[in-house]
């Protein structure tokens, strides 16, 4: 059953600002700036004028997209910078320049950290200059993660719809018919597999990933985070993340997924080389990652949706996404939503983003229908056309995830209580109800509003 979903139908009725409540709900306690809507409108250019954007990007070949505009438009140029991927030092680059007075233009920002920067005031809300304008170009998911309090604070450039990637010729040789089509299915794959051949594991358990688990609860129907009348709601714990935590564990404890290598480890590269490993659940942009591990062996990896909870009724999840956004006080905000734009969702933009940086899934299904990685049958992936696999899969992923307001410390905290569950066997769902606690209490200690919904 597909969820439905209408953009102008969900602004209309207010769901941009309901789903973060208010200003006081995202908070701004400690913010060195005034919100978004109380600051001056910043002009245009004159025309007359000739100005550089700085954007700040962990895509370290993105001044050849850049280019592009460039050789187009004398008077905004554009200088992409290198800086560290955000939780390896980037954010805290951001924050600072905020203080500093020193904030690029443009800057690229996960979907899940822009709340983070809204609590700091940190962000310019992109509606008011003209945002919304092009808003029918993107897929409608994508655009909603970066729409809070009434406001616009990002322009979508890539995400990972999470997608399920398997050694076929493995699969074949342990019996196994093709993708699982339900959760239940793929626990008895994982069973067979295990018995098949010593050493053999359908895939390795991400032991405390929380970008993972994450997708995986988005799937299931869960929402961690919400709001109302100004009070942030924490729900880890609800029927679909109990049902997620609960069916991993119960895996984990059988003994039929890959505990030895962990997920990036050599070891666990070596596997899916090696076909000791077979699965590998993950956002699209894991089929670069395949094809760079193992480029010499075409045919023997296939692309399919997601297994099911429930046959007849669909949902898909996410794993990572990133948007353009302009930090406040940056000089120049009506040129770089123009070229926010310009980088998402024009196609020789969207292109050179694929072959120079990499990124998984462009911000419209447009754009990747008529992009360079959808050139037919891929001879890597088993003949498979699979951009129309992501493609039908993004129509499934729910508009209604909400980030919330202090999630670097909540995926510390889920890998923590994740990572310890599995060391000492204790509750998976105890985990999650860790990870709750100690969110619930980071949010208050930002001076804002938080209740636990369970």
């Amino acid at each position: 059953m597909k969820v439905p979903l209408s953009r102008r139908g969900l602004l209309r009725a207010g769901l941009t600002a309901s789903t973060v409540g208010s200003v006081a709900a995202l908070g701004g306690c400690a913010a060195t700036v005034g919100p978004a809507e109380t600051r001056p409108v910043v002009p245009p250019k004159d025309p007359e004028e000739h100005i550089t954007l700085t954007y700040w990007t962990w895509w370290p070949a993105l001044q050849a997209v850049a280019d592009l505009w460039n050789a187009d438009h004398p008077d905004i140029q554009v200088r992409a910078v290198t800086i560290p991927g955000g939780l390896d030092g980037g954010y805290a680059k951001m924050f600072n320049s905020l203080v500093a007075g020193n904030q690029p233009d443009l800057a690229q920002v996960e979907f899940f950290q822009i709340p983070s920067f809204l609590l700091e005031n940190g962000l310019e809300d992109l509606s008011r200059y003209g945002a919304l304008e092009h808003a029918d170009r993107y897929d409608e998911w994508q655009w909603l993660q970066a729409s809070y309090i009434g406001g616009h604070y990002g322009i979508p450039v890539d995400s990972g719809p999470m997608m399920y990637f398997y050694r076929d010729d493995k699969y074949r040789e342990w019996g196994l018919d093709g993708p699982p089509a339900t959760w239940d299915e793929y626990a008895e794959a994982a069973r067979r597999v295990a018995a098949a051949e010593d050493g053999a594991a359908i895939e390795t358990f991400p032991v405390g990933d929380a970008d993972w688990l994450a997708g995986m609860c988005m799937q299931a129907g869960a929402r961690w985070f919400g709001t109302e009348d100004g009070q942030w709601s924490v729900n880890f714990l609800d029927d679909a993340s109990v049902r997620v935590a609960e069916f991993w564990e119960g895996l984990v404890r059988e003994g039929v997924l890959n505990l030895t290598h962990p997920v990036w480890s050599t070891g666990w590269f070596q596997g899916l080389q090696q076909g000791r490993i077979g699965t590998w659940t993950v956002g699209s942009w894991g089929d670069a990652i395949i094809r760079g591990n193992d480029p010499d062996e075409p045919g023997r990896w296939k692309v399919a949706g997601l297994p099911q909870w429930a046959p007849g009724t669909r949902r898909e999840g996410t794993w990572g996404g990133s948007a353009s956004v302009v930090l406040t006080g940056a000089p120049h905000p009506h040129e770089a939503v123009r070229f926010a734009h310009w980088l998402s969702t024009d196609q020789r933009a969207v292109d050179a983003m694929i072959t120079e940086c990499g990124i998984g899934w462009a911000a419209s299904t447009e754009l990747n229908e008529r992009s360079v990685r959808n050139q037919g049958p891929d001879p890597f992936f088993s003949d498979q056309n699979y951009t129309g696999i992501v493609a039908e899969a993004t129509e499934y992923i729910s508009g209604d995830w909400v980030w919330g307001p202090t999630l670097s410390a909540t995926k510390d905290h889920i890998g923590d209580a994740f990572g310890a569950a599995v060391a000492d066997g204790t509750s998976f769902v105890d985990a999650l109800a860790t990870a709750q606690e100690n969110t619930v209490r980071d949010i208050r200690a930002k001076g804002l509003s938080v209740r636990s919904a369970s």
